[in-house]
């Protein structure tokens, strides 16, 4: 019985999907229609006119429409209302810390104490033994874990440089 649920859902919001979808199809239908007929129109009008007026219409209509954008883009950088600044320059929030790379706060926290160090030391003679005696267990877990003896070696290097501190 539960499926039967599942599958009516899933129906009802398919329903719903498409109906939103055809809503949308014939809206897009609709504004193509229009930009249709708004270019026949346009033909129409502008068979009929020789090829020097419609020259002189296109420069008559760049000069307008340049015109105007110009005057409010001048309007806008130099106007007399200085109320209401058209482009105002504003102080960029920096974060403090932008320029730092987070590494000055890992070194201090490395640290690794005396009973680590000594667990540390134990693997590793654990490890030289296995690769000496079982060669193939000692691959294995290389293979296992590519990085450990690099983060076993790390450890001693940290647990030395502090004992030189």
């Amino acid at each position: 019985m539960w499926l039967y649920r599942r599958k009516q859902q899933d129906k009802e919001t398919g329903d719903k999907v498409t109906a939103s979808d055809r809503v949308a199809e014939k809206i897009a239908i609709a504004a193509i229609k229009l930009q249709q007929l708004f270019a026949e129109k346009m033909n129409r009008l502008f068979m009929k006119t020789d090829f020097k007026r419609l020259k002189i219409i296109l420069i008559i209509f760049c000069i307008g429409a340049g015109g105007y954008s110009i005057y409010l883009i001048a309007n806008s950088v130099i106007s007399p209302d200085r109320k209401q600044n058209s482009f105002e320059v504003q102080q960029m929030d920096v974060p403090k810390h932008f320029d730092k790379t987070r590494d000055e706060n890992l070194i201090p926290e490395a640290y690794v104490d005396e009973e680590t160090y000594h667990q540390v030391k134990q693997f590793r003679n654990y490890m030289d033994s296995l690769k000496q005696k079982r060669r193939n267990e000692y691959d294995s877990i290389l293979q296992a874990r590519p990085g450990l003896m690099d983060s076993v070696q790390m450890l001693e290097q940290i647990y030395l440089s502090q004992k030189q501190k």
